[in-house]
């Protein structure tokens, strides 16, 4: 990978990125991150997120009427 701000190569196996969300540059200075996960994680993360949320207002609530 080739940071777009500094143009550091940054180089690394496969099984160092797995399973990171975000690598940084390993440039002098750059504070750039990489972002491993892309649109599509992001994505399924926000809408999990949402139905746990949901989720627990819908219990939430059934159990105040059950009272």
């Amino acid at each position: 990978m080739i940071c777009p701000n500094c143009g550091q190569e940054n180089s690394e196996f496969a099984e160092t990125l797995h399973g990171m969300r975000f690598y940084p540059c390993s440039g002098d200075g750059c504070d750039y991150s990489f972002d491993l996960a892309g649109p599509g994680k992001r994505a399924a993360n926000a809408l999990a997120e949402a139905c746990k949320k949901f989720y627990a207002a819908f219990y939430a609530m059934r159990g105040q009427r059950a009272r």
